[in-house]
């Protein structure tokens, strides 16, 4: 274990390399507990600062946990269908339904923004959703959606509650899709997803804003996802 301090490369940057090729080279499997950071040190001969500071960055991309009283373990992260996490429903489980806490429900003014996205006027009345996905226990994305009210009448907490969007278009009003739009960038974390998500403020996220229409191609649904970023490996798989 060294480290050249000729390069112009960080200290803190080449044992990060060096622990991660470690991790990505499957010699340290998923559970496997590094040293203690001051023996790290040692064996870099680099500062107890520079080694807490690699590993913090690991910890922040996902490769490494920090168990309080334990020590440090690799963590090997799960491979995740993106297109799973923006979809409106599971093709294969039509009744399927999954975890959500419901953070807000309520009736408003759609307002210049939100008007835009459904082509609708400021002043029409619109609902506004704020659910927290919760993937394997733990909280994954926070999802703001919003539907013009005129398709939905009577709406209410029970009909969100715990149910996909899918479901509550086709069986409660009947309504046929015929697709959806999302498109892709990224922000970072603010005091609320800091809370929410557990994850350090400035952490680097997701953002995935979806669009969903109607048969007669009115748009239904604005809906922004805003998902952790260390928390797995996504993929999208598409049929040749």
């Amino acid at each position: 274990m060294k480290v050249d301090k000729s390069l112009s490369t960080p200290l803190y940057h080449q044992v990060k390399d060096y622990l991660q090729e470690k991790i990505d080279s499957g010699e340290w499997e998923s559970g496997y507990r590094l040293a203690a950071e001051r023996v790290l040190a040692d064996q870099f001969n680099v500062s107890n600062i520079t080694i807490k500071r690699a590993i913090q960055e690991l910890v922040h991309e996902g490769y490494l946990h920090r168990q309080s009283g334990k020590g440090t373990f690799v963590i090997k992260k799960k491979e995740q269908d993106i297109s799973k996490m923006v979809s409106l429903h599971n093709k294969h489980e039509e009744s399927a339904t999954h975890p959500h806490r419901l953070l807000s429900f309520k009736k408003v003014g759609a307002g210049s923004k939100i008007a835009k996205q459904l082509n609708l006027k400021p002043s029409d009345q619109v609902y506004k959703i704020i659910r927290l996905k919760i993937e394997d226990g733990s909280p994954a994305v926070i999802e703001y959606s919003f539907l013009p009210s005129t398709p939905f009448p009577g709406l209410t907490v029970d009909d969100i509650d715990d149910n996909l969007l899918y479901n509550i278009f086709t069986n409660k009003y009947g309504l046929e899709l015929n697709k959806a739009k999302i498109y892709f960038s990224t922000t970072l974390a603010q005091e609320y997803e800091e809370e929410l998500l557990n994850v350090p403020k400035g952490e680097q996220l997701f953002v995935l804003e979806r669009y969903t229409f109607s048969k007669q191609n009115e748009t239904i649904e604005y809906s922004k996802l805003i998902l952790k970023e260390n928390q797995a490996k996504y993929f999208l798989e598409v049929e040749l």
